[in-house]
């Protein structure tokens, strides 16, 4: 499949997921969760189950998550170990979703930022783990997104993972790495290439999927030092 053809798809399947009954009500991991119109479905993308079933143990932890979405899998980990978490997203429906999740749930270890990736991150706070399940759709650089939607979907020219591993390192604690989410449909050359850029190392941690998914989800360890 071109790239062409991988954006028109991925842009079909997003506007065939906002075609059903808003708000979705979902009790997953132990929590009593909502999702609004104009936010990822959890029903038609799966990922956030396989992060969450395979993030690296938290306990103690100071976690940032990169695009919340509706608000798993951080929620679950501030639940269950995390010493506290900033989620945010660049959709403002996406961070009003992820607040009244934590609120409905209880959680109150969390900060939920509208942020396009790093802006609005305070420059001082570090993080053990900075985690994203990384947009993985290569389009071209002159892209336009149609709607925020797109922005969870699609990376054009991948400017964005490249500001995320170029910015990311200054966020973390002289122990903390960054957890990439990078399906197996990806470009790998483009990861590889912003990883020797920026002088960082890559540790493969984990791969799986499930029968409803085409690509396999992966997870990597990123750190400073060659």
């Amino acid at each position: 499949m071109t790239e062409r053809e991988q954006v028109e798809q991925i842009r079909t399947k997003l506007k065939l997921s906002q075609q059903c009954t808003f708000p979705l009500h979902m009790h997953e991991f132990g929590l009593d969760l909502i999702v609004y119109e104009g936010v990822l479905s959890p029903k038609d993308f799966h990922s956030w189950r396989w992060y969450t079933e395979n993030f690296p143990p938290v306990a103690g932890k100071s976690i940032l998550e990169i695009g919340c979405g509706f608000g798993l899998p951080g929620l679950y980990l501030a639940k269950h170990g995390a010493l506290s978490l900033v989620a945010c997203d660049i959709n403002p429906k996406a961070v009003a979703n992820t607040l009244e999740n934590a609120a409905r749930n209880g959680i109150e270890n969390v900060e939920v930022i509208e942020s396009d990736v790093f802006c609005n991150i305070p420059p001082h706070r570090k993080f053990d783990y900075i985690f994203w399940n990384h947009p993985s759709i290569f389009a071209s650089d002159h892209y336009e997104y149609g709607d925020n939607l797109e922005r969870a979907a699609i990376d054009p020219g991948y400017g964005l993972l490249s500001r995320f591993l170029s910015e990311g390192p200054e966020f973390l604690t002289e122990s903390g790495s960054i957890l990439l989410g990078f399906a197996s449909n990806a470009r790998d050359d483009l990861l590889a290439e912003f990883i020797s850029a920026n002088d960082l190392t890559a540790t493969f941690l984990a791969a799986g999927n499930y029968p409803q998914m085409r690509q396999v989800n992966r997870m990597f360890s990123i750190r400073n030092g060659v």
